[in-house]
């Protein structure tokens, strides 16, 4: 146990047994005016008496009912009721044996009363001074907490710990884990974690809230499914506690918590929140003392892939974004990183071959991660040929020079909606997939490789910051169709599998993640709303607006002529396909740099359409998935 805990407690237990024997004293005295005579009178030596059995009786049912329990953070009305509950059940119990006993050797009735009257102020003074009770030990008066946070964690592991001895180390934080919500753990309630009582199995919170009395929850176990997360935030959110979690791996770094990064539980969570073990020796080897370069670095992707490749110790970490806003915005942040000092941004436009071959003679990177690209469906719609010259054109452009500079390995992030495309940005982008793979089959000295994940919760081009900025508004809530549907997962999630899979090709793969079943967008909608307190159609309108160009209905991960095959990871998978000959990539690139002059957008659809047979109009595709749905997870 904790030895300011331990310490605690005794000196919590010396003062109830010091409150039991001063209000009996009291009320004795008070029931006969304080006499004090010469020779003891027969009513003291009956109050010597009554002590030796009355306070022990006390101290039992005290405990019982909990009121030896240190840290409350503060007194409310229902540890009161706890209080009184207690000293009720020992005043009836006193008045029972009065009446039994015809008063003898029991105190008078007078006595039982005014000693629990005493006692309830006491008791009351105690339980509500127990949160003090360490700093004023210690002398350190001035972290006095004057609102202490009631914490509720939920889960009894490394994190739960680490937890709990940062909120006691730091005491200025006025935050106290005051009881524990088991998940797997073998406690029970009643028992005791590392001095933090236990309250119970989780999916009993709301007998943990009547007995804790909580200002927050705070998730601490990685292992809790994705449902019972989303019924204790329901459950919490009845009871008006809001509810807190701690970051996953992909966002710690090096396992260490920081409370700062502990944070309100969002969408990502209920829906994208994965437990993807990555092989963390083995991306290690691939990362450290290595020069890495992230193109996109300020894109959502992007940016995370710096920050976890960063926690790896590359000797330096290269940052490429068109952006100078987003380029500075990444680059502080991982400034205040440690090894933030590898980091070297570069301000440049993958579309521009001089300025990128001089790049990559300077920095010699060894391992390219390129995620630069445009992903926004309506505006690639608009825009087509400006897609092609980005995620098309500078991909193959990109390989070019990587495999000329003498690059490793190049890892490409590709999209589920290039499978199928009814978009010309899925289109543009399995173009790039298609030069990617021919690459790796004409230059085999650099490994090119492939990933390819569906919806990420919270990145720029993500359906989710647009319902957020539309709840926030008031609504009106808009989702295209009633029946579309996607795969979802978070971005740390996204950036682990990108590094896992860095780890497993030896080029020419695509590989994709097991993100298990779709979900229907219009759930998604309804879950963000009542995450925020508010109720679909009551207090948030959602408007089905139609399908927009280039959208449909569903998402799929592979090609049925790609060959599907297990790695190392459970849950990723590996395709391979017969990549272009060095002819055919020559004659599609040709192709494809002809049709990004074309200026009209239904002239670029048409060339598309003969260089990529599978892409279809939104139309056909309406009808392609209306006559085969797939699966459909429910939220």
């Amino acid at each position: 146990m904790h030895r300011g805990i331990r310490r605690t407690r005794l000196i919590l237990w010396a003062m109830i047994f010091m409150a039991c024997f001063v209000s009996l004293y009291l009320s004795y005295q008070i029931r006969f005016e304080f006499e004090v005579p010469f020779e003891p009178k027969n009513w003291q030596l009956i109050m010597w008496e009554t002590m030796q059995w009355i306070i022990p009786i006390e101290l039992v049912v005290f405990y019982a009912f909990g009121l030896f329990e240190p840290l409350v953070a503060r007194y409310r009305w229902r540890d009161l009721l706890r209080v009184g509950s207690g000293i009720s059940l020992i005043s009836g119990f006193l008045l029972y044996l009065w009446y039994i006993f015809e008063g003898e050797k029991t105190p008078p009735r007078s006595v039982i009363i005014i000693n629990g009257l005493f006692l309830v102020v006491l008791m009351s003074a105690i339980s509500s001074l127990s949160s003090q009770l360490r700093f004023i030990l210690t002398g350190n008066l001035k972290a006095l907490p004057t609102r202490p946070s009631r914490v509720v964690a939920v889960g009894t592991g490394f994190l739960c710990y680490q937890l709990i001895q940062q909120t006691r180390a730091r005491s200025g934080l006025a935050l106290r884990v005051v009881g524990l919500a088991v998940t797997e753990s073998k406690l029970q309630a009643g028992d005791h974690w590392l001095g933090v009582p236990v309250g119970g199995h989780v999916s009993r919170i709301e007998k943990i809230f009547r007995r804790f009395d909580p200002d927050r929850v705070i998730v601490t176990d990685p292992m809790l499914s994705k449902e019972e997360l989303r019924e204790l935030v329901h459950s919490c959110r009845n009871l008006h506690v809001p509810v807190y979690i701690v970051p996953t791996a992909q966002e710690m770094f090096y396992g260490v918590l920081r409370l700062d990064t502990i944070r309100p539980v969002g969408l990502d969570d209920i829906l994208g929140r994965h437990l993807l073990e990555t092989d963390l020796p083995r991306i290690g080897r691939l990362l450290s003392g290595r020069r890495v370069m992230v193109t996109g670095a300020g894109g959502s992707i992007g940016s995370e892939l710096c920050r976890q490749i960063l926690a790896y110790a590359p000797s330096q970490l290269s940052i490429l974004d068109f952006s100078e806003a987003s380029l500075f915005q990444i680059e502080q942040n991982l400034r205040t990183m440690p090894m933030g000092d590898r980091v070297n941004p570069v301000l440049a436009d993958v579309r521009d071959k001089e300025t990128m071959a001089g790049i990559l003679t300077s920095e010699q990177p060894e391992i390219i991660f390129h995620s630069a690209a445009l992903k926004h469906v309506p505006m690639v719609e608009a825009f087509p040929a400006e897609a092609l010259r980005t995620n098309s054109l500078a991909t193959n452009q990109l390989a070019d020079l990587a495999a000329q500079s003498g690059v490793e390995r190049m890892i490409f992030v590709s999209t589920d909606k290039a499978i199928n495309p009814t978009s010309l940005m899925g289109a543009s982008k399995r173009l790039a997939e298609l030069f990617i793979q021919a690459h790796s089959r004409n230059g085999p000295d650099t490994a090119f490789l492939a990933v390819r994940f569906g919806n990420v919760i919270g990145s720029s081009g993500s359906v989710v910051p647009t319902f957020e900025r539309q709840i926030a508004a008031g609504g009106p809530v808009t989702v295209t169709h009633e029946d579309v549907q996607r795969y979802f997962m978070s971005i740390p999630e996204a950036v682990g599998l990108v590094l896992q899979s860095a780890t497993q090709g030896s080029g020419g793969e695509i590989f994709m993640l097991d993100m298990g079943q779709p979900l229907k967008v219009l759930d998604i909608a309804r879950e963000m709303i009542q995450l925020r307190g508010l109720e679909p159609k009551r207090d948030i309108e959602i408007r089905i607006v139609g399908l927009r160009p280039g959208e449909k209905l569903f998402e799929e991960l592979r090609y049925d002529e790609e060959i599907h095959d297990t790695t190392s990871h459970p849950r990723v998978y590996r395709l391979t396909a017969e990549a272009l000959s060095r002819d055919e990539a020559k004659q599609l690139l040709a192709r494809v740099e002809e049709a990004s002059h074309l200026s009209n957008p239904d002239e670029i659809q048409q060339v598309i359409k003969e260089l990529i047979p599978e892409f279809i109009d939104k139309d056909e595709a309406i009808r392609v998935n209306q006559s085969s749905p797939s699966p459909v997870g429910r939220i």
